[in-house]
């Protein structure tokens, strides 16, 4: 790198030498305080709207989920009633648990 590409890339800096303890930048001005406002009074509206949604989408999922549940039965009944040699069981009922295993350790 010869000294004219030196030159070119040196970088320029435009400053001003400040005495320590010194400050150029200006006092700042005093905070403004303000006395607190109370809120707008709000209608029930966006509640009552959140509240519709949520019931909504809820029911909309019970609906689902006892569609295909039923869907599933009568899939499950169809099948075993076509299975060659092997007549279908009567199911008197049904049960499911929902299990919850924690594993803890030692007390090393």
């Amino acid at each position: 790198m010869s000294a004219r590409d030196h030159e070119e890339a040196a970088e320029i800096v435009d400053a001003e030498a400040v005495e320590e303890g010194e400050s150029l930048a200006a006092p700042l001005p005093p905070p403004v305080v303000r006395e607190p406002q109370p809120l707008p009074a709000r209608s029930a509206l966006p509640v009552a709207q959140a509240a519709a949604v949520a019931v909504s989408g809820f029911a909309a999922g019970a609906v689902t989920a006892a569609v295909l549940h039923s869907v599933g039965k009568r899939r499950a009944v169809k099948a075993a009633a076509k299975r060659p040699g092997k007549p279908a069981l009567p199911v008197l009922g049904t049960r499911s648990f929902l299990v919850d295993v924690h594993l803890l350790g030692g007390k090393d």
